[in-house]
């Protein structure tokens, strides 16, 4: 394999990494989603995917320009992949890292905002209710049902009557 070797080693990296970087995406979305709004857990999925793209591409870019004698065989082939696996597992476990971290600041803060909205009260005395779209995020709910009624005859909601 005299001069196709790097063309192979970038052909098949950028492979790995669009494959990995693409799920990476698909998880990171529904993962913000449960705290984010739908549009900015996206945005933050999108900046967090660009930024691995970048690194892992520039990873694939310097291990395929590391000359290596073309007379060797397929070993240095195989080696150079593993090193782009073993550097893809740590990108992307890095940027799993980053993902948790951003989720949990922005669960810290619904959850102080939640707290400041139910320690203000109106003058009068009334208790202010929390916004119930920071409520949900913060239960991790998609869609809260509609709360049950209770009866007319003053029996639980859930109760079967018998």
């Amino acid at each position: 394999m005299d001069g196709a070797e790097p063309l192979l080693i970038l052909l098949l990296g950028a492979l790995i990494v669009a494959i990995d970087g693409h799920l990476v995406f698909r998880g990171s979305v529904g993962y913000l989603g449960e705290v984010y709004r739908p549009g900015r857990a996206r945005q933050v999925a999108t900046l967090a995917t660009v930024l691995f793209h970048l690194v892992m591409l520039g990873a694939v870019a310097l291990v395929a320009s590391v000359g290596l004698d073309p007379n060797a065989g397929i070993q240095p082939l195989l080696a150079r992949i593993g090193v782009l696996l073993l550097l893809t597992a740590l990108a992307h476990g890095v940027t799993m890292a980053v993902l948790s971290r951003l989720r949990e600041q922005q669960l810290s803060t619904l959850i102080a905002e939640t707290q400041i909205a139910v320690e203000k009260r109106p003058v009068l005395g009334h208790p202010v209710e929390p916004d119930p779209e920071i409520v949900r995020r913060l239960n991790g709910q998609r869609d809260m049902p509609p709360p049950a009624e209770a009866p007319a005859n003053g029996a639980p909601a859930d109760d079967p009557g018998f």
